[in-house]
């Protein structure tokens, strides 16, 4: 009965996922406030049934007590981020909200599948992750110089590149949790390329900042380290 279960759930996440994906793209088409705002929540709906679906489906298969509780303080997280969001941010994509709470979603599920320890540290670091990015908007108004710095940014991006290049393991761990300072330079090359855009949108300057980028993933290529290009 648990393999009909199974195999029952595997296409019913398939058609639910079509159906989220249809959603992301056909908001576009309406103007109507209401219309998206349903949609959205037709998609936050979607979201959470292929959770639930999920998590039952697993602890169907170990009998393991535990995964619910886990799943419990996902659906937390989750909508705690939706409603935080939309209420601190009146103004902020729900779209853009919706997807990274579907991808955290979807990853939670392959992690817990794969290793539930593993997948309850990234579930916290996912959690202080959120919790830092609801200052960030905050910390960028406030420090208006952050876009002035491009040079600097560019810099740092090609120091740490550069080392992970040539064979230095810059990675430690803190409180159990391995941390990678290559990560950093995701973040770093998001503040270049708004920096950088903001200070010209003129040809020369976007070929420029594309240049970088371009420089920055064929080093993490030829380094072998794909993780990091993402």
């Amino acid at each position: 009965m648990v393999n009909i279960i199974v195999e029952l759930s595997k296409y019913l996440i398939i058609i639910l996922m079509t159906m989220y994906t249809y959603l992301c793209f056909s908001i576009f088409g309406y103007y109507d406030p209401d219309k998206k705002k349903r949609m959205l929540r037709r998609q936050n709906v979607l979201m959470f049934t292929i959770h639930i679906i999920a998590f039952l489906v697993m602890y169907l298969e170990k009998q393991d007590i535990k995964l619910l509780a886990f799943y419990l303080m996902q659906v937390v997280l989750f909508g705690t981020t939706i409603l935080l969001y939309t209420f601190i941010y009146p103004k902020v994509s729900r779209l853009v909200v919706n997807n990274m709470c579907m991808l955290l979603c979807i990853g939670m599920i392959m992690l817990t599948r794969l290793n539930y320890e593993k997948a309850v540290k990234q579930y916290v670091i996912a959690a202080g992750a959120i919790a830092v990015s609801f200052v960030v908007p905050v910390i960028i108004r406030k420090f208006k110089k952050l876009s002035e710095w491009r040079n600097l940014y560019a810099i740092a991006i090609v120091a740490v590149v550069g080392q992970v290049s040539y064979g230095a393991k810059l990675g430690f761990t803190v409180g159990g949790i391995s941390i990678q300072p290559s990560e950093l330079v995701k973040i770093i090359f998001v503040f270049f390329v708004a920096a950088s855009f903001k200070r010209s949108l003129e040809f020369r300057n976007i070929v420029i900042t594309t240049a970088l980028a371009a420089f920055h993933v064929l080093i993490l290529v030829a380094s072998k380290d794909l993780g990091a290009a993402l």
